[in-house]
């Protein structure tokens, strides 16, 4: 785990590195899968998710969608002190957020969880099966929904197209030897 020091003046250092790094620096680690933990230098505490909420705010502000995490900020203040387990276990069946999601992404999110103390070792299996579960779903409501949309437009699937140059190559063949014939029944 790398261990970066937060000082008062918004400076975060990098024990590893043994160099200053910014809010970018510290999402490229953990882009890479690398955990990190952010301490504050003055009091010691652990002030980790600040940081990544901080993080966060600042990929979207540079997208300027913050709608898209306002909404997931809403809902975890709303909720307060409510476990991170009810939280993920709100519906949200063909939600775009768990398409993305890999069964190796879950296992890894949910093994932090536990790591954290944030999932008990009772429910990491309930909580794992579960989000695999609306993860499938959800990826096949969206096939579903790309499959109909493609339908609607009238657009030709691959073995459609296979089907078509298959013809048109016949077509061709037969296109050159009619020309063939003509040619030696003109000669």
């Amino acid at each position: 785990m790398r261990i970066i020091k937060k000082y008062a003046v918004r400076k975060m250092y990098d024990i590893k590195e043994s160099k200053f790094i910014t809010l970018t620096g510290v999402a490229s680690i953990i882009a890479t899968g690398e955990e990190v933990q952010v301490i504050d230098n003055k009091t010691g505490n652990d002030i980790t998710d600040t940081v990544l909420a901080q993080i966060i705010l600042e990929q979207q502000k540079r997208r300027q969608n913050l709608s898209s995490v306002s909404g997931l900020f809403h809902e975890l203040i709303k909720k307060g002190t409510v476990s991170v387990i009810d939280f993920l276990e709100k519906p949200v069946g063909g939600s775009l957020e768990l398409i993305s999601l890999t069964e190796e992404k879950i296992r890894k999110i949910i093994k932090k969880l536990t790591k954290m103390g944030q999932v008990s070792k009772n429910q990491k299996d309930y909580l794992l099966n579960t989000l695999l579960t609306r993860t499938k779903e959800s990826k096949n409501m969206l096939e579903a929904f790309i499959k109909k949309t493609i339908i609607h437009m009238n657009i030709p699937t691959i073995m459609e197209l296979k089907r078509m140059r298959s013809e048109i190559i016949e077509l061709k063949k037969q296109l050159s030897m009619v020309e063939r014939n003509n040619k030696t029944t003109n000669s």
